[in-house]
């Protein structure tokens, strides 16, 4: 499996180079200062959009549910890595063409696809539409890490699965602290910021 891994990577990698263009394009979205912030950007207009009040705190808690996934898959990677550290590619294999700075933390899972996919699903239980547009974000953003040299394939596939899993089990346990969520609401309405 981390042969084919590799192999894949490989292949994806060896591209950069080919077109100017491609890889002009690709630095952008690999950077931590675009899809990212655009991404989170995207799932906090939420907070204001809707045509009725439901519609508006159902957008309001899909934020919420991403903006916790991503926190606690943070923190979900963060003991993962103290037990398991794979080296970035740039460190592992010869030759391996870097579009980006080369980050000195592990690899497995990625901590930028587990944030993009958290918010992804976070938004998706809750808005269909944004949570697919935002999804396509994340893969974008998940792809170019893969072809600038700074992640393996299952390093981003492993971020996003992580990403997604935690998102969800928050998304059920808040489901269970309603009468908490709904106290929250109602406090944020009093300060006119819901």
């Amino acid at each position: 499996m981390i042969e084919a891994d590799q192999q894949l990577f490989e292949w994806f990698n060896g591209f950069v180079g080919t077109w100017t263009w491609f890889d002009n394009i690709m630095k952008v979205l690999v950077s931590d200062f675009f899809l990212p912030v655009l991404i989170a950007a995207a799932a906090w207009s939420l907070w204001f959009v809707g045509r009725t009040g439901s519609e508006r705190r159902r957008n309001q808690l899909g934020f919420i549910y991403g903006a916790i996934g991503a926190g606690f898959s943070n923190l979900a990677i963060t003991l993962v890595n103290g037990h398991l550290d794979r080296a970035r590619p740039f460190i592992t294999l010869e030759d391996v063409n870097v579009l980006f700075y080369r980050p000195t933390d592990p690899s497995f899972p990625s901590n930028a696809a587990a944030f993009a996919f958290a918010m992804a699903a976070g938004v998706w239980v809750t808005n269909r539409r944004m949570g697919m547009a935002i999804g396509v974000g994340a893969v974008l953003f998940s792809v170019a890490r893969v072809y600038a040299g700074m992640h393996f394939p299952l390093d981003v596939a492993g971020g996003a699965l992580v990403g997604i899993l935690v998102t969800y089990v928050f998304y059920r346990a808040l489901g269970m602290l309603q009468p908490v969520l709904n106290f929250g609401f109602w406090l944020l309405r009093q300060a006119f910021l819901a």
